[in-house]
């Protein structure tokens, strides 16, 4: 993997990130340990002081507008924020919903120039696994939009669907992880395994997703606890520490 010794040396900063993530938050290390680099977004950070990233999604999104719940998007800025002060950060979310990652191939090259990202956030798996779209045929089309993006000038992170106990059994979440797990190492980009960082609060019962109606509070919680968790794998994907922007 590209660089991977330099990257053997951030997880020295993983007991520092940690401690900057909610206990309530907190998941084993190897959840969340970054196993590729985002030299794009490290070098946006050290050089220019400025990030932009992009939230590519297939699902509804909302992140914090009106009256809306916050979700994870607003939360990963706000904590980004926070962490690399002296850079200018801004996360935008581009959601199409109920669109397979399959359709949205040819939008790609359209946000790439309208929003010039450092880093586009591919969230995907969850339209394909509803539909009983096949794996395979989604993974491969996953890694031709991946290589349409790295070739476009921006850093990649995969991103996988939500877990909840109630519709686990529905679909079958273990295959399109797999795939998205692969197309990561094919294509050397991180991948941010929320289903299973999710599950583990459930397990753990530090979240009760299986409450049929979780409120307002409850909701922004998850997600303040994916946005930070998702900021410290970007920080330490990048190579970066709090003193980076300076």
């Amino acid at each position: 993997m590209r660089a991977f010794a330099a990257l053997a040396a951030t997880l020295a900063l993983g007991a520092a990130a940690n401690a900057a993530v909610p206990e309530r938050c907190m998941v084993p290390h190897a959840l969340v340990e970054p196993h590729a680099l985002l030299p794009r977004v490290s070098h946006a950070v050290k050089r220019e002081q400025k990030l932009d990233i992009v939230v590519l999604s297939g699902a509804p999104s909302q992140v914090g507008l009106g009256d809306g719940p916050r979700s994870y998007p607003w939360f990963l800025e706000k904590e980004l924020r926070e962490r690399l002060p002296n850079t200018q950060i801004r996360v935008v979310v581009r959601a199409a919903p109920r669109r397979s990652a399959i359709e949205l191939i040819p939008t790609l090259p359209q946000i790439l120039a309208e929003e010039k990202p450092t880093l586009v956030i591919w969230q995907s798996g969850t339209v394909e696994a509803y539909r009983g779209i096949d794996a395979d045929g989604y993974g491969r089309k996953l890694q031709v939009g991946v290589g349409l993006l790295l070739e476009g000038g921006t850093d990649v992170l995969l991103v996988n669907m939500q877990y909840s106990p109630r519709t686990d059994a529905m679909v079958d979440a273990a295959a399109y992880t797999e795939v998205m797990r692969a197309v990561g190492q094919a294509r050397d980009v991180p991948f941010f395994n929320r289903y299973r960082v999710m599950r583990e609060w459930s397990e753990t019962g530090a979240f009760d997703l299986a409450a049929l109606h979780i409120g307002r509070t409850e909701y922004e919680e998850i997600h303040r606890c994916i946005g930070a968790l998702m900021a410290e794998f970007l920080v330490r994907a990048a190579t970066l520490n709090a003193n980076a922007s300076r």
